[in-house]
């Protein structure tokens, strides 16, 4: 009887809708809504029909287990180029290296007539001197304790430093018979040799010149950092990304270097007599040469930040110097010419400091800067071979050391 009754009012309600709408269902309509009807009561299918919601790529993975499609990465990081996997062929940087020294020991020269010191080694102060670097480097391979290997060849130099400093005397009358007669005029400036020519003088001048080269080879050891990550951007897109982070860099190798100075001393004079006037003329020239070789060891601290790289480097190379020193006197007055010859075999040393950092324009370039700190000991300076006691033979002074610091701003390229 319910049943009958239900029958009778859902019938009603489709006949009302019907003509509400000016539409009534066949019998074709009537069994595609009892499927409608059957469908919604249908639990757990997968079928993709028109009137169901597609299975995503996922929802296939999980439920029936197809394979994940896989985007393609390049092999090296997409914001810098570089990566684990990633080490470059050849690596060429140039750029300028622009350095000032030291000074160096203080030497007193000349005095007045009452004594004061007026004219020392040490017044030549020398101005920066700008040079050039190159760098090569050449990738060996990966190694069993996985440490990519590179051989660098290094070359800096053509720094020169030169300055001249002069005094000016004032002009005295002596009582004296040192050039017939009993007295004469002369300058006032007087210098520690027992040489005529280099008294009595109106002016006292020193040029100081120096230059050096170096060369460098090494052996780099660069351990791989931690391996390339893949980050999912926002776009859905998985973009391979390398490891920023601290790492070490050390390496063995070898180091030579040639340091030549040069330094003068002229003394010019006039000396008014009885008889006339007479010129007092004398020069020093001193030259000195160090050429040094070498091992050495270098290590590096980097911190990475995908394009941008700062750290520190520091380099050690005790090293065999064989320098030498010649030493030229020519006066006016007797003994007219004076020579001197002396060379050494010894140890020295070359410490280097830099703080360094690049920055990758493009995936095969790269602008580079840096502070460097150098120190240089067991070499011959100029100034220091000066002797006012004239040995024969001559004596090296090979204990010298010399500070170096400057910039060095540059770019490299890789392929």
């Amino acid at each position: 009887m319910r049943r009958v009754l239900w029958q009778a009012i859902t019938g009603g309600m489709m006949w009302a809708l019907c003509v509400v709408l000016g539409v009534c269902p066949g019998p074709a309509a009537s069994s595609q809504a009892g499927e409608s009807l059957a469908w919604v009561a249908e639990e757990g299918t997968d079928q993709t029909g028109d009137n169901q919601w597609p299975l995503g790529t996922w929802d296939r993975a999980a439920s029936k287990g197809e394979p994940v499609p896989t985007q393609g990465t390049p092999p090296c990081c997409e914001i810098c180029g570089a990566g684990y996997d990633c080490p470059h062929l050849w690596t060429w940087y140039n750029g300028a290296k622009i350095l000032n020294r030291g000074r160096a020991r203080p030497k007193l020269l000349s005095v007045d007539a009452f004594g004061n010191g007026v004219l020392n080694t040490s017044d030549a102060n020398f101005d920066v001197a700008g040079g050039y670097e190159t760098r090569v480097l050449y990738y060996l391979g990966n190694d069993r304790e996985n440490r990519d290997q590179f051989i660098e060849f290094v070359y800096w130099g053509l720094n020169e430093w030169k300055d001249t400093q002069a005094v000016r005397g004032e002009r005295v009358t002596y009582n004296s018979d040192l050039f017939g007669g009993t007295q004469f005029t002369a300058g006032d400036l007087f210098s520690f040799y027992g040489l005529l020519d280099f008294n009595y003088a109106d002016t006292h001048q020193i040029r100081y010149e120096s230059e050096i080269n170096n060369f460098e080879l090494n052996w780099w050891f660069k351990p791989r950092p931690r391996p390339d990550r893949l980050a999912l951007l926002p776009n859905g897109r998985w973009q391979r990304q390398c490891q920023p982070g601290m790492y070490f860099n050390y390496a063995v190798g070898f180091r030579s270097l040639s340091f030549d100075e040069g330094f003068t001393f002229d003394s010019r004079g006039t000396v008014i007599t009885d008889s006339g006037p007479e010129s007092l003329y004398a020069r020093q020239t001193i030259w000195t040469q160090n050429d040094t070789f070498g091992i050495q060891l270098a290590g590096e601290i980097m911190f990475r930040r995908h394009r941008f790289e700062w750290g520190a480097r520091v380099k050690a190379a005790p090293m065999f110097n064989w320098a030498e020193q010649f030493t030229d006197f020519a006066l006016a007055h007797p003994p007219n010419h004076i020579t001197r010859y002396a060379k050494d075999d010894d140890v020295s040393f070359m410490g280097e400091v830099s703080i360094v950092a690049n920055y990758r324009l493009w995936d095969r370039v790269r602008v580079f800067g840096a502070y460097d700190m150098m120190w240089l000991d067991g070499v011959a300076l100029a100034p220091e071979q000066v002797d006012f006691t004239l040995l024969s033979p001559g004596r090296l002074n090979d204990n010298g050391t010399v500070f170096f610091q400057g910039v060095s701003l540059g770019f490299d390229v890789v392929w």
